[in-house]
């Protein structure tokens, strides 16, 4: 428990340290998710879109 308590800082950069990489991973997570919903949330405009018209040519 002295290594907690040391005046140096030295968990307090680790702590830090640990902190932006685990941001850093979070962020990524969050940007790929973003991007992969963003993507199939264009297919299926695509395909309504492509649906609608199929629909009104038939009439």
């Amino acid at each position: 428990m002295d290594s907690i308590r040391n005046e140096r800082g030295v968990v307090l950069v680790a702590a830090i340290v640990l902190l932006f990489f685990i941001s850093l991973f979070l962020f990524s997570i969050v940007s790929w998710h973003d991007s992969l919903y963003r993507t199939y949330d264009s297919l299926g405009t695509y395909y309504e879109n492509e649906t609608v018209k199929t629909m009104k040519r038939g009439e």
